[in-house]
């Protein structure tokens, strides 16, 4: 008998506690704001509780000594199967970081250009237009159209 736990129990009680943290954080909220960030999570907790269930029984699948069939892309995880994603969460946590000290705009040009370097991408071409069109754009849009300020970061205040 395999004393193992599918990764779909623990992926949806992952998503259960994050979903918990983020309900937690919405307590902050003023007024109706409230409501439509909840019922997301509200979903979020239905459909890691989906997960969960699926995993019981392929675990019980597990136990009893049958093979668990995947379908489509999915499989089990490997750690060479979750470096991507986690290399990509580090740069958005490095992105995020840096927004509040250098500002949002050279944080989004240093971001474009480290995504895009991580995804391989070879010509300088594609990493200027990109750079200059996305904040380009952001800015025309959010700062000119919609008003909205952008943080500036320590440096630039």
């Amino acid at each position: 008998m395999i004393n193992r736990i599918h990764q779909d129990v623990v992926i949806g009680f992952i998503f259960i506690l994050v979903s918990i943290l983020l309900y937690m954080k919405t307590f902050d909220f003023m007024g109706e704001a409230a409501i439509y960030p909840r019922a997301l999570i509200v979903f979020m907790i239905m459909f890691a509780s989906l997960i969960i269930y699926s995993g019981l029984k392929k675990t019980k699948q597990l136990k009893e000594g049958h093979e668990v069939k995947y379908e489509g892309e999915e499989g089990p995880l490997t750690p060479s199967l979750l470096k991507s994603p986690f290399i990509t969460l580090l740069i958005v946590g490095v992105y995020a970081g840096l927004l509040s000290v250098i500002g949002f705009f050279p944080a989004t040009i240093l971001f474009v250009i480290a995504f895009l370097w991580f995804m391989g991408v070879k010509k300088w071409k594609v990493y200027v237009l990109t750079s200059l069109g996305l904040n380009l754009f952001i800015y025309l849009l959010f700062v000119v159209q919609l008003n909205v300020h952008l943080p500036l970061g320590i440096l630039f205040e």
